[in-house]
């Protein structure tokens, strides 16, 4: 019987020099049957993973770049371990990977030229990846799936497949450890990926039955190949029908003991830890600056948008209450919008939101848009309902929409970089049922009443004391005082200028509801209804906005304030300006000659960004400085007298391959001392022995398979070497070693010179490949488990006895 083919001339020798056929696969890159069942494990484990991102994302997109992560990782950590390469390669060939493919996968930025990334998509990839998890905590969730923001599951993706395949080929000495690390690994993803999302899973079925389903049977497969099978007993397949039932069992009694012993609100993530880094008590308060809406009465000011056209809202129909912003406590100066507007956990902070909000509001649905108009300016933006969608329309559209924020808890929006006339945005809202009646009943959450605030107490005791002990019919009854007892005025006439601005507690206390004559305007009589519904333990929070006159034009003539109080169902329900404030102008008074002509008039400051918290800039100027520094780099390079791009590709291209050609040197270098030791070796003999360790380490790096161990002898060592002359090196190496006399320096000089030969000529069978892959292989750093020294004294003790009874006649 021939052979079909010619075979390979390595393969030829060593058929000739030992009588047998080794069976090799039909590549070294290919996997075997269990790096099949690894790969299978772990980009199914990452794959259940990444879809702990599902509420944090909108669509599909999310989970799609994380398993093409996963799969270009595995594939890259299996061919490099197949290889013989180091695991700090497939490490750094996949941060090339996440470098080139994030800027068309993620930031959809196919590169500046040649479908290369450039400086500025690199630079936006490295941000996200290092900055990317706080943006994504300070984001109310869903994010875009379409996003920047997409670097995270892009990079978990990698992460899983590194951690998950990588730890399957590490080899430790206890087979449960063996077994256990790469399951352990992919738990790790999971747990990182629910830290950064929701407080609720996404799918308890995925995350906690298929995941622990699938790492169970990963577990068990591994150790029964790390540990010795016990031959005999059943079958496989109906042990594996067993594993299969009790898992199902597990899951069964795991998923509803699951739902009765813990709660979605035990669930750990780190939303509920992180702060966002934006705090709105900098901005000052829009209720102080009230009177810029009034009527100046032919007194001229600039700064009075009275008779201005503030914005134009089309979508909605007349009488559509617009806010502005909410107010949710007071500090005895004014009241203010809050970070913290509802006890216990709740998303009641201003947050970066995506263009899709999750604001689960029942109401009737709007699409409305709004431009606004000269009169118009500062940070709060008017909105209408519960937003559910966000889109600016405007130039500088996408600048706007990474600053705003919004507060779910109480419906208010806020462009720090400032708004002004002729922008333009569109959202979609939910209009809820926010009407108060009769019927109401109050919300029994505790109430904030600062102490400065006591002298509210005794008018409220005394205004409600006929409305009996329902919490909501005090609040009524103090607002019908206030409505039949009050006057208005705007301090502007001549006769009225005693009627200052402003709502502290002196204004409030002496000045309002202690004064004589109840006299103010909106400012006054919604400062002062709020605190009055708190003491009587009714939540409430005052609202700066306008209702939308017929034709859509608002104007500063429409704008008022109004009190919302808090239902026992959680949610809020206007009190009307018109209940608790009268429109009834007071008696004319002569003005005193000392009187201030407008009053004591505390003034709003010019809205500013705020600055650094935490460690953050402001928006503002952190694009301003990041422009800037981009500016100077594309305009004098990153290295003088080098253009932009130069650097640029010096930094981001020529870093990665420095640290990976030092690697590879190092590989390299360190065989070349290894080489240097042996063939200098103080003891001659000592010599031979290094040569022959020299050519089965290059045999190992080529890829051929030489048994190791202190029972192994050199003979038996060259049946495995595909070489022509291993086994007479063999022979002469045992023979030096172990002969009667001590050799001489220049034969151990002479048989290092046929070994460097045999080497060259094992090199010159393979391919020029496989000899770069030999040269940078850490195969020949790999020991069998005895000690060297142990290993030695065996060989030689073993060596003297094949030599003694060679010698010996029989």
């Amino acid at each position: 019987m021939s052979d079909t083919g010619p075979a390979p001339r390595g393969r030829r020798r060593n058929v000739a020099a030992t009588g047998t056929r080794t069976r090799v696969r039909p590549h070294a890159l290919l996997p075997d049957l269990p790096a099949w069942v690894d790969l299978g494990f772990a980009l199914a484990l990452s794959t259940v993973a990444l879809t702990a991102f599902g509420s944090s994302f909108t669509g599909s997109a999310y989970l799609v770049v994380g398993v093409l992560g996963t799969v270009l990782a595995v594939l890259v950590t299996h061919l490099t371990r197949a290889a013989g390469w180091p695991f700090v390669s497939a490490v750094v060939i996949c941060l090339v990977l996440f470098l080139l493919l994030g800027g068309p996968l993620c930031l959809r930025s196919l590169g500046d030229g040649l479908l290369l990334p450039g400086p500025s998509t690199l630079a936006e990839v490295v941000d996200q990846a290092v900055f990317g998890w706080k943006d994504l905590l300070t984001t109310l969730p869903p994010v875009d799936g379409d996003g920047p923001l997409l670097v995270l599951p892009w990079l978990s993706g990698m992460l899983a497949g590194l951690v998950g395949l990588g730890l399957a080929q590490v080899q430790v000495r206890r087979p449960w450890l063996s077994a256990l690390l790469p399951v352990l690994g992919t738990t790790l993803v999971l747990s990182g990926a629910i830290v950064l999302g929701v407080r609720h899973p996404q799918s308890l079925l995925l995350q906690g039955t298929l995941f622990a389903g699938l790492a169970l049977g990963w577990l068990a497969v591994r150790a029964r190949r790390a540990s010795a099978a016990v031959q005999g007993g059943s079958r496989s397949w109906v042990r594996g029908a067993g594993a299969v039932a009790m898992l199902a069992v597990a899951a069964a009694v795991a998923v509803p003991a699951s739902g009765w012993l813990t709660d979605d609100r035990d669930r750990a993530v780190a939303r509920d830890w992180v702060e966002p880094p934006f705090d709105i008590g900098r901005y000052p308060s829009p209720l102080a600056g009230f009177r810029k809406y009034v009527d100046p009465q032919g007194r001229p000011s600039r700064a009075n948008v009275h008779d201005k056209a503030l914005f134009d809202v089309d979508g909605v129909p007349a009488g559509t209450r617009v806010r502005i912003a909410t107010m949710d406590r007071y500090d005895g100066m004014v009241w203010g919008a809050t970070d913290d507007a509802l006890p216990g956990p709740a998303d009641d902070s201003f947050q970066r939101v995506s263009s899709t909000i999750d604001n689960p509001v029942d109401g009737e649905p709007v699409d409305v848009t709004i431009t606004l108009d000269e009169g118009y300016d500062g940070v709060w933006l008017p909105t209408v309902g519960a937003l559910t969608s966000m889109r600016f329309d405007t130039a500088d559209a996408r600048s706007k929409a990474e600053v705003f924020r919004y507060n779910l808890a109480t419906s208010t929006g806020v462009v720090p970089t400032g708004l002004q006339a002729g922008d333009r945005y569109t959202f979609t809202a939910v209009l809820p049922d926010d009407e108060l009646s009769d019927e109401t009943v109050a919300s029994a959450d505790p109430t904030y009443l600062p102490q400065s605030a006591a002298f509210i107490q005794g008018p409220t005791e005394k205004w409600t004391e006929k409305a009996g002990n329902d919490p909501m019919a005090r609040v009524l009854a103090a607002a019908e005082h206030l409505r039949s007892e009050g006057k208005y005025s705007d301090g502007i006439g001549r006769t009225q200028r005693i009627y200052v601005a402003g709502h502290s507690v002196w204004r409030l206390s002496d000045e309002f509801v202690n004064a004589p004559q109840i006299v103010g305007n909106d400012e006054q009589y919604a400062a002062t209804m709020a605190l009055i519904a708190n003491d009587i333990g009714v939540p409430a929070r005052v609202v700066l906005g306008a209702e939308v006159p017929e034709g859509g034009q608002v104007t500063g003539e429409d704008v008022h304030a109004w009190v919302e109080l808090r239902a026992a169902d959680g949610s809020w329900r206007t009190l009307p300006t018109e209940r608790f404030m009268s429109l009834t102008p007071p008696a004319d008074q002569v003005p005193e000659t000392n009187t201030p002509m407008s009053g004591t008039v505390i003034p709003p400051p010019n809205p500013i960004p705020p600055p650094s918290d935490a460690g953050e800039q402001s928006d503002a100027d952190l694009k301003e400085r990041k422009s800037a520094r981009k500016k100077a780099d594309e305009e004098e390079g990153l290295i003088a007298g080098l253009p932009g791009w130069v650097g640029a590709v010096l930094t981001y291209v020529g870093l990665p391959i420095l640290v990976v050609a030092l690697l590879l040197g190092a590989v390299v270098g360190l065989k070349a001392l290894r080489r240097r030791r042996r063939r200098t070796a103080e003891v001659v003999s000592a010599r031979f022995v290094g040569a022959w360790r020299e050519l089965v380490d290059h045999a190992r790096d080529l890829g051929q398979v030489v048994p190791l161990g202190p029972t192994v002898t050199r003979r038996e060592q060259s049946a495995g070497i595909v070489s022509g002359g291993a086994g007479q090196l063999a022979r002469r190496a045992d023979g030096f070693v172990f002969g009667p006399g001590v050799p001489e320096a220049s034969a151990a000089t002479a048989y290092w010179e046929q070994v460097d030969a045999e080497r060259r000529a094992m090199s010159q069978e393979v391919g020029r490949w496989q000899r770069w892959r030999a040269a940078i292989s850490l195969r020949s750093f790999l020991r069998s488990n005895p000690s060297r020294r142990g290993a030695a004294v065996g060989e030689r003790l073993r060596g003297l006895a094949d030599w003694r009874s060679r010698r010996t006649p029989d």
